[in-house]
């Protein structure tokens, strides 16, 4: 009797789901729920979805659903669809949905295409969608998925098929202009479910600016509803394209294990010549690390490979060999880069890096170079040998990036060369807050002297302003000199200090701004290629009617050679110059105009000096002045022939004026030497 009650039973099930199946197929329209659906999304994304096509609703076998022709439309500030879906269809089993459970047979989605955007602002178009709103106070972390009562439901989901195809993925950025879309991926995943393993073997075409590419990617994968897991990525793409020269090119990116929880192990990207090793891994207390290698590779190489210009450096072998590797730790919103190493060429720099925050930024830099020499990369445009044009060039900084700057900095170099220049022992430390940029402390070993300084640069008003002070101390000359004219015009160990501050955007503005104080001794020196005293012994000879005496090397002794000063607007002035020879010495004063670069100084040769006065200074002749005027680059000095005449009680001797002649000349070659000095 059991097995009848049973039977009679299950006709009866049979006969109400049928009956109930009939009355859902053939008593209700599906395609009349649109406007609910329709209603439904706008509610909660604020977005309108347009359903073109036709719903449809199939009970035998399967329940199966599908639908065409659907497109949702962007957010308020953009253009176009979000995305658009050509069909999609769905079909699951009837009886497990009696139990509550969804188990898909197949699920198909075909014609799929994302349009992602990203303003010039930043803003992302699908931001909106991403991130939902929280109420006030609720404090809640877990992921959205875990928070919705929904989920669970499709924590069952089975599917025996899953396809999808002929989808498109368009990127356009428009902040910083980059440009892709990647089409005709497809997908065919047996037996899925959420928290199982599927293979995931798939191609596509992508089109990058003006480059093509067919991309090939395989992997295993797991899906859970707050998490994907990826085993044996591996994704090539050959591309071509007239910014490759050399094309096709393939790039390939593999990785053993990738989650997007933040682990990484092992992934590596090859191609255009470098060799790209990373990994990352989640570390307790909501912290994350990882570390990058970038194998030795030619970055000339890989400009060309990429058709990029390079620039002509003086050093042809430049920017041949590059490597990189660091690590990093990130917590919050501080992110820590340690064991950086930086190799280019024959320069090593170690050291680490920090950033904090993420509005307003504070950055702190420790770097260490072991060698650095700046003429092997430096850059001289056509016409930069050219002659002066007069004109004031505008300075252009980048003010709104200086002043965003926030954080300090230490970087110390050991051997360094610049404008042939070099030095050892190098280190600048500084800091910079809301355009206020400050070197706190410069120093630097050099010819055996050095150098203390300090500056700063302020950008917080329109107009920036500068200012400078250094202490120089046993620095020798000559060498200096030779390393950057070729030629010891003057030689000897200077001392001096400077301070200096000015204020504008052009070099003529900035000159004419210029103010401060200066003062430099220069001690146990020469001024070569100029024999000044054997002028002024010649020119005496000749007033005495003597011949002129023998041979000596062109070049004049000194123990002291000085001087201070100030600059006002632009003017510098100075009244104690001193030049302390043997059997001579120069006094005066005087001033240079900086922005029109002209010259006034007034000036008096004593014969006498530090070992006493000229043999031949029997005639009286103590001293006369010279005056040394005009461009600063060819000034003229001029003694003053009248006046030594009246010292002298005599008129119109042409021999008095060739001896003055011959001095001003020697005057002249000795000045020129000093004159490089400052250049």
């Amino acid at each position: 009797m059991a097995w009848k009650w049973f039977m009679r039973a299950s006709l009866v099930l049979v006969l109400g789901v049928a009956g109930l199946a009939g009355v859902l197929f053939f008593g209700i329209d599906p395609n009349d729920f649109k406007p609910q659906i329709i209603s439904a999304v706008r509610e909660n994304t604020g977005r309108e979805l347009v359903i073109d096509g036709d719903l449809k609703l199939g009970f035998f076998p399967y329940l199966a659903v599908s639908i065409d022709s659907v497109q949702l439309r962007n957010g308020q500030g953009f253009e176009g669809p979000f995305l658009t879906l050509r069909n999609a269809r769905l079909k699951a089993r009837l009886l497990p949905l009696l139990l509550s459970r969804l188990e898909v047979v197949a699920l198909d989605v075909e014609g799929l295409s994302v349009f992602l955007t990203r303003d010039a602002d930043g803003r992302g178009n699908w931001m909106d969608l991403a991130t939902p709103d929280e109420p006030a106070g609720s404090g809640r972390e877990e992921p959205v998925l875990k928070r919705d009562k929904r989920v669970p439901v499709l924590a069952s989901l089975i599917v025996d098929g899953l396809r999808i195809s002929d989808t498109r993925v368009v990127w356009d950025d428009r902040l910083k202009d980059n440009h892709f879309d990647v089409s005709g991926i497809h997908l065919d995943v047996s037996d899925f479910a959420f928290g199982e393993p599927f293979e995931v073997d798939t191609r596509a075409a992508a089109i990058i600016g003006d480059m093509s590419g067919e991309l090939v990617f395989s992997a295993r994968a797991v899906l859970e509803l707050d998490r994907l897991e990826v085993e044996k990525l591996n994704l090539t793409a050959r591309l071509s394209g007239a910014s490759l020269p050399q094309s096709p090119e393939t790039i390939t990116l593999t990785a053993d294990h990738f989650s997007t929880d933040g682990r990484l192990d092992n992934g590596r990207m090859q191609g255009l010549g470098l060799d790209v090793c990373f990994a990352t891994r989640e570390m307790p207390g909501a912290r994350s690390a990882g570390s990058l290698d970038l194998a030795p590779f030619s970055p000339k190489d890989a400009f060309a490979r990429l058709h990029l210009p390079l620039p002509s450096f003086p050093d042809p072998d430049a920017l041949k060999r590059m490597e990189f590797s660091c690590d990093w730790a990130a917590e919050g919103e501080r992110i820590d880069v340690s064991n950086l190493r930086l190799v280019v060429d024959n320069s090593t720099m170690l050291g680490g890096i920090s950033v904090t925050g993420r509005e307003n930024p504070f950055v702190s830099l420790d770097l260490r170079v072991d060698s650095l020499n700046f003429d092997r990369y430096r850059i001289r445009s056509a016409d930069s040998d050219g002659p002066s044009s007069g004109k004031a060039d505008s300075i252009s900084l980048p003010l709104r990036e200086l002043r965003a700057l926030n954080g300090n900095a230490t970087l110390a170099v050991g051997d360094l060369t610049a404008a042939n220049v070099r030095c050892t022992d190098a280190r600048v430390r500084g800091h910079a807050a809301g355009g206020l940029l400050v070197l706190d402390e410069v120093e630097a070993r050099a010819y055996g002297g050095s150098l203390k300084a300090s500056g700063a640069l302020d950008v917080r008003a329109d107009t920036p302003a500068y200012s400078w002070n250094h202490t120089l101390s046993g620095l020798q000359i000559g060498p200096l000199l030779a390393a950057v004219h070729g030629r010891e015009f003057v030689s000897g160990t200077a001392s001096g200090t400077a301070s200096l501050e000015t204020k504008g955007s052009a070099e003529q503005v900035l000159l004419r701004n210029l103010g401060g104080r200066y003062d430099f001794r220069v001690v146990n020196g020469s001024l070569n290629g100029v024999n000044i005293p054997k002028r002024v012994r010649d020119g005496i000879r000749a007033l005495k009617g003597q011949p002129a005496g023998p041979a000596e090397p062109e070049r004049t002794l000194f123990s002291v050679l000085s001087g201070s000063g100030s600059i006002a607007r632009g003017v510098e002035t100075s009244r104690d110059l001193l030049l302390l020879a043997p059997r001579f010495r120069v006094t005066g004063g005087g001033q240079t105009d900086l922005v029109r670069m002209d010259m006034d100084y007034r000036l008096t040769l004593h014969l006498d000096g530090s070992e006493g006065a000229f043999d031949e200074g029997a005639l009286g002749l103590r001293s006369f002045p010279v005056r040394v005027s005009g461009p600063v680059r060819e000034p003229t000095i001029t003694p003053d022939t009248n006046a030594v005449l009246r010292g002298l009680g005599l008129s119109g001797s042409r021999a008095v004026g060739d001896a003055l002649k011959g001095v001003g000349s020697g005057l002249n070659k000795g000045l020129e030497g000093l004159k490089q000095l400052f250049q």
